[in-house]
């Protein structure tokens, strides 16, 4: 018997973004190189809020959308998905490299240092990589189609 009651966004939201940053570490790790070791943890920090905003910014529509629109709401969900994931990752990159520059300087120096042009150019990759290795596109277009499907009314799903 399936539940009447609308699922719990957050928890949703967090799931769907720990899955995702899976699928960017394996994006990652499959350009190769030791990123993958050294920034597991920092990813998967960085996915859970993204992956709960993603998933309340787009399961109101997403449960209201026709069927085959869902295939436009994909690729838009992914573009918007890596850009909120570029703007967590530059939120915990800042707070580590403050963490870390708290050892040897004082709370305003350390905010001073930070270096946020660097974490500036994930907001260009992070999309440019999701695109062009394809797999994510269509992963992202099944995540909205289980996204509708939950959200829709059980009446409506009969």
């Amino acid at each position: 018997m399936e539940s009447t009651r609308s699922p719990n966004l957050n928890r949703l939201g967090a799931v769907y973004g720990l899955l995702w940053g899976g699928v960017a570490l394996a994006v990652l790790k499959s350009l190769g190189g030791d990123f993958f070791t050294r920034m597991t943890g920092w990813y998967l920090l960085g996915s859970i809020p993204t992956g709960i905003l993603v998933t309340r910014l787009l399961a109101g529509r997403l449960g209201r959308t026709k069927a085959w629109k869902v295939w436009t709401y994909g690729p838009a969900a992914l573009l918007l998905g890596t850009l909120i994931f570029a703007a967590c990752m530059l939120v915990v990159v800042a707070g580590y490299e403050f963490t870390q520059s708290l050892a040897w300087r004082g709370v305003m120096e350390s905010f001073q240092g930070l270096r946020f042009h660097d974490s500036l150019i994930m907001f260009f990759w992070y999309p440019f990589y999701g695109f062009v290795t394809v797999v994510p596109i269509f992963l992202a277009v099944g995540n909205c189609w289980d996204l509708r499907r939950r959200m829709m009314p059980v009446t409506a799903q009969g």
